[in-house]
């Protein structure tokens, strides 16, 4: 009989009536959290007598990154939400980074995460931060409610064969990834830093954003949810501190929209795109995530004082990018059509006007002239549905 040892995502035995009593303690996964944390204290007092070399410490980092981007871009993004596609090479190398940061198999994982978004802040939630800070950080590990879950595995997951071999050899590869090969290069200080300490950090990113990304008030896109979007969260967490955009659209291979958004995760799934190793990128349409997010703040019947802030910051938001929309669209129509169209205040009239002169461009073949031509169209749709919206959020102010 085959036996998997289940270790970060351990499956507990249901306690016969979870009504009376608690579910008995998930002992592999408590052992696990505390031996490894044990050792990753011990590492500073053998860094003291032994030391630590230059090669020690660029591994840690390395393998950190390496790691943590198995299980944000490999875990979280290909696997769990499907938001690319890879190709089979690039799909195994990330699973198995993944696997190295002992958060159990990319198959539980992906369990555990789909009925955390499908019933965020309820008690199916796998970790529900309404339960409280330490039960969505670390406590839903050691106690687990439910996993009638786990038994029924979607076809997405069960016909993806990387993702069934990981899961029928994950505590091997794990082993071998994570613990003999920084033990085999760098010796004990390796195994205590690159192993230990490594995972240790790993696990309270990732728990994070379970816990500390479920709390805040900047909900811009989905206030109804716990989910909070965080700048200093994004920065230590590879790009995955923008919770509330990511709940509100989980398809998105991106959570960091913005230009100046911080998500080294979104740039490592773009760059592989470049090379071929992915496809399929899949990004939400500018103007549905404005008009959902609009329409989520002005449905929002939480406290006055919230709901007045939302209205605000929306408001703001539209306004600045209407305001450079606005910036663009007069420099680009100038250089195309000339100053009159530039200060056309009429975006039907502009839009007629550059109309005329694109037959006259595709005529004469003029590429670089229809391309602006493009771009403007596509300036006039944002600066539209920008000013519409505006409109909306003006009328819910006065109101």
């Amino acid at each position: 009989m085959e036996m998997t040892v289940h270790l970060c995502h351990s499956r507990g035995r249901m306690a016969p009536d979870t009504s009376t009593r608690k579910p008995p303690i998930n002992w592999p996964t408590v052992l696990f959290i505390a031996a490894t944390t044990l050792a990753a204290l011990l590492w500073p007092l053998y860094a003291w007598f032994a030391g630590v070399t230059t090669g020690q410490i660029v591994f840690a980092i390395a393998y950190y990154l390496a790691t943590g981007l198995g299980i944000t871009v490999g875990y979280h993004r290909l696997i769990a939400h499907q938001t690319f596609k890879a190709h089979p090479v690039a799909e195994a190398v990330l699973v198995v980074l993944g696997g190295a940061a002992w958060q159990g198999s990319a198959l539980e994982w992906t369990l555990d995460h789909i009925q955390h978004h499908l019933h965020v802040d309820t008690d199916a939630d796998p970790y529900n931060r309404r339960r409280g800070f330490w039960y969505a950080h670390i406590g839903w590990l050691i106690r687990r409610e439910t996993l009638d879950h786990r038994r029924r595995i979607p076809p997405f997951l069960r016909n993806d064969r990387v993702v069934m071999l990981q899961h029928r050899y994950y505590v091997p590869l794990s082993v071998v990834t994570s613990l003999l090969i920084p033990f085999l290069l760098e010796g004990w200080g390796g195994l205590l830093l690159v192993g230990a300490v490594r995972i240790v950090a790993l696990h309270h990113t990732t728990w994070f954003i379970n816990s500390w990304a479920h709390t805040g008030t900047k909900r811009p896109y989905n206030p109804e949810v716990s989910a909070a979007d965080n700048w200093l969260l994004a920065l230590v967490a590879f790009g995955e501190g923008w919770h509330n955009y990511h709940h509100a659209f989980p398809s998105d291979y991106r959570n960091g929209v913005g230009a100046l958004a911080w998500d080294p995760s979104k740039w490592l799934i773009w760059s592989l795109s470049k090379i071929g190793a992915a496809h399929d990128l899949k990004r939400m349409n500018p103007a549905v995530v404005w008009q959902r997010r609009v329409e989520a703040t002005l449905a929002y019947r939480g406290p006055q004082r919230t709901r007045e802030n939302l209205v605000d910051a929306t408001r703001r938001a539209l306004e600045k990018l209407a305001r450079r929309s606005e910036a663009r669209l007069a420099a680009l129509s100038a250089a195309t059509a000339g100053p009159r169209a530039a200060g056309a205040a009429d975006l039907a009239e502009l839009r007629r006007r550059i109309s005329e002169r694109a037959d006259e461009w595709r005529r004469s073949r003029d590429r670089r002239a229809l391309a602006r031509a493009r771009r403007i169209e596509d300036l006039i749709e944002q600066l539209t549905l920008y000013r519409d919206l505006l409109t909306r959020i003006s009328s819910a102010s006065a109101c």
